[in-house]
């Protein structure tokens, strides 16, 4: 069997050896002329799969070792009778804790409490439901929005005019385009008028979830409002101007944990190894320890938050294209990706019930 992965999957070699011959390469750079022998793809949200990559190759078996799904063309997948497995749920809590961290990044820089503020969360699943356990820890009361959630009875749900009237909202949904419940510019300039000044606003789901073009208006014309932005319009070449109106900025990697890559790695490795009817032996290892030990001296769990995970050096290493006028845009946000450094997941250590 003939497997191509993107090269940034972790251990993704050591998993799949004994599984088939594996090529890996830049997941943007995948063709349909990579996959003339290939029979197994493995990929990660950068690659659209789709019938222009796919149509007249031997590709039986595709796996998406992330949890969202919008760079997938599932119905064709279906349609042409190709098996897809992918990681849903593997990098959620890494993604709470990136906004736990964002929060108590903001509080600190402004000396603002977060006991007692209001936090709207915008879509409540694997993502958005950890988020208000985090956040409650914290002493922040949850304002939760979801109405896919809403629709199958799940009760003690608020509508969105009540999560954007919190003082921080925070986005954890889906990209979709249509449907009921479509979120392709949720936050529409009407919408995000609603935002009220002084208001947080952060989001670590798609970027075209908001209308940036709207967002950049509002932050430039009214400047009241403080953005924390992962996801961004036209990944990976992304607007400097709304990077410049942030107080924080980050390439994409809310969910690029260690512990989250690795578990994405598994999941698929498992589908695949369901998928040839063979028994699963790999395991992911990581040799780094957790380093936030619930025994630290600091007494301030905001400090301790960002000592486990020091958020502020994720946004230094994006923010050089401001004042580096030899970085290219879009090729420093990828090698920032691609070279991300080594982040345990903090919470289980320092925050309960974090799984």
């Amino acid at each position: 069997m003939n497997i191509l992965a993107d090269e940034n999957i972790p251990q993704v070699h050591e998993a799949f050896a004994a599984l088939g011959t594996l090529t890996a390469r830049s997941g943007r750079e995948i063709s349909p002329s990579d996959l003339q022998t290939t029979d197994a793809l493995l990929v990660r949200s950068v690659t659209r799969v789709d019938h222009d990559l796919l149509s007249g190759t031997p590709v039986r078996f595709v796996a998406s070792a992330t949890a969202g799904l919008d760079h997938i063309d599932a119905d064709y997948l279906q349609s042409a009778g190709i098996t897809f497995a992918h990681a849903p749920g593997s990098n959620a809590l890494s993604a709470a804790e990136y906004v736990i961290a964002a929060l108590c990044y903001w509080s600190l820089r402004n000396a603002r409490p977060l006991d007692g503020l209001s936090l709207g969360v915008i879509g409540c699943g694997q993502v958005g439901s950890r988020v208000v356990r985090l956040a409650q820890q914290l002493g922040l009361r949850c304002v939760r929005n979801d109405p896919p959630l809403a629709a199958t009875g799940v009760a003690e749900l608020d509508a969105i005019d009540a999560a954007l009237a919190c003082d921080i909202v925070t986005l954890h949904v889906p990209l979709t385009t249509d449907g009921p419940h479509a979120t392709r510019t949720l936050l529409s300039a009407d919408r995000l008028a609603q935002l009220k000044p002084g208001a947080v606003l952060i989001n670590a789901s798609r970027g075209e979830v908001i209308d940036e073009a709207a967002l950049l208006r509002r932050v430039t014309s009214q400047r009241d409002l403080t953005l924390m932005l992962d996801v961004w319009h036209n990944e990976p070449a992304i607007q400097l101007p709304l990077l410049a109106e942030t107080l924080l900025a980050t390439p994409h990697i809310a969910g690029y944990s260690t512990d989250a890559k690795l578990r994405g790695t598994e999941m698929i490795y498992r589908a695949y190894c369901d998928f040839l009817g063979r028994e699963a032996h790999w395991q992911p290892r990581i040799d780094t320890p957790m380093n936030a030990e619930p025994n630290d001296a600091v007494t301030d769990i905001r400090e301790r938050v960002l000592r486990a995970y020091p958020i502020d050096q994720d946004d230094a290493r994006l923010r050089r294209v401001l004042h580096e006028p030899d970085l290219e845009v879009a090729r420093h946000f990828d090698q920032l990706r691609k070279r991300y450094p080594i982040r345990r997941e903090y919470s289980p250590t320092l925050l309960t019930h974090a799984t």
